[in-house]
């Protein structure tokens, strides 16, 4: 009887039967492994891109949103914020099915107690639709200041334009954008003849609490509105100096709008608030400034009159304003904050500061005064 093992033995000891089974396994788990790979990407530089949300560009760092200059010149505190990323964006557009971003921030503090690092130190993907932009993904760092995620994958190869968000929070040091090797990808090109919407203002105009950067009303407001958006939220730091008033007259807007009643006392808005307008409309006499009222703690129905000192600042705002059209400024709105973050208590998170359907609330509030604003510079 012949041993059947003792047939075909490879060199090695092995049956010639088992030695191309192995063979034929290994080429099969090494097409699987190719077939399960993800595609190789090419990766693209968002200073190459077009940037929104950049009102000046002699600036320090590349993605710091005041001039290089104002360091020294405005508060420390102003100067530290300035170095966040909130209210700017990139647009670009790709038929790619899958999109990625790897970004490192400045600083090891990815989130905060009241807003997740979604919001503080991520990015958040946007495409355009007929009708206007409808959000595609977004993504947020864990443990580490470099991130590296797939934003969106499985889309249809379809031509189509995005924008991507950046931290609100935190500041980029570098962020690229990935699609597969085949897919073509074009910077947009910027919006001819269009003056950005200038928001100066708090925290909530900076961007907290919303748990992504494309949450914060500013961004809301710029998608609906289909206009270019520079965010000048400073948290805790909106109040009215000298010198942020200079800053303010250099850029030339299509409009201003103007929210630092939350962190302002009652006397400033005379003292400080009344000289930024002035300085404003001095340097530009034609451009339309909203004046914004403080909303208001979301405990007021329960607080006693003598602690609601937000109504005397909006008293003093008021008048302001009403004395400045009574004079013939016919380019300054008023939007009053009884309304801005709702009336049921469930526009914030702690009170002050929007959860994102505060944040939708208040460009509720603001679009109508803004879209009568942008008609009168068309």
């Amino acid at each position: 009887m012949v041993n059947r093992d003792s047939i075909g033995r490879a060199s090695g000891g092995l049956p010639a039967w088992q030695t191309a089974a192995a063979l034929l396994c290994t080429l099969l788990a090494a097409h699987a492994q190719a077939t399960n790979a993800p595609p190789q990407f090419r990766w693209f530089d968002a200073r190459e891109l077009c940037l929104e949300g950049k009102g000046w560009s002699d600036t320090k760092h590349f993605y710091d949103r005041l001039p290089a200059r104002a360091e020294g010149v405005v508060r420390t505190p102003v100067w530290s914020l300035s170095h966040d990323s909130a209210g700017m964006c990139v647009r670009f557009t790709t038929d790619a099915t899958n999109i990625s971003a790897r970004w490192t921030v400045r600083r090891e503090t990815l989130a905060m107690s009241h807003m997740p690092a979604s919001g503080v130190s991520g990015v958040d993907l946007y495409a355009r639709l007929k009708g206007g932009r409808r959000w595609l993904g977004a993504a947020r760092p864990e443990k580490s200041v470099t991130t590296e995620k797939t934003l969106v994958s499985g889309l249809m190869p379809e031509w189509r334009e995005c924008m991507l968000y950046f931290p609100l929070y935190n500041g980029i040091e570098k962020l690229e954008i990935g699609v597969p090797a085949e897919a073509k990808f074009e910077a947009s090109a910027p919006r001819a003849g269009i003056k950005p919407i200038v928001f100066y203002g708090t925290s909530i105009v900076q961007g907290g609490c919303a748990t992504r950067p494309g949450m914060a009303h500013t961004a809301i407001l710029g998608r609906r509105l289909d206009w270019p958006v520079i965010n000048l939220g400073f948290s805790g730091s909106a109040l009215c100096e000298p010198e942020i008033a200079d800053l303010l007259a250099e850029l030339d807007p299509a409009v201003y709008v103007l929210d630092p009643l939350p962190n302002m006392r009652t006397e400033w808005v005379e003292e400080r608030l009344r000289p930024l307008v002035a300085k404003l409309r001095s340097a530009h006499p034609h451009t339309p400034i909203v004046l914004v009222e403080h909303a208001g703690p979301a405990s007021a129905p329960f607080r006693a009159s003598g602690s609601m000192g937000y109504r005397q600042s909006n008293a003093s705002l008021r008048k302001v304003y009403e004395q400045l059209r009574k004079a013939g400024d016919r380019k300054l709105l008023y939007v009053q904050g009884d309304r801005y973050v709702g009336t049921d208590g469930e526009g914030t998170v702690d009170g002050v500061h929007p959860t994102d359907l505060g944040f939708a609330r208040m460009a509720d509030a603001l679009e109508p005064t803004l879209r009568r604003a942008l008609r009168a510079v068309r």
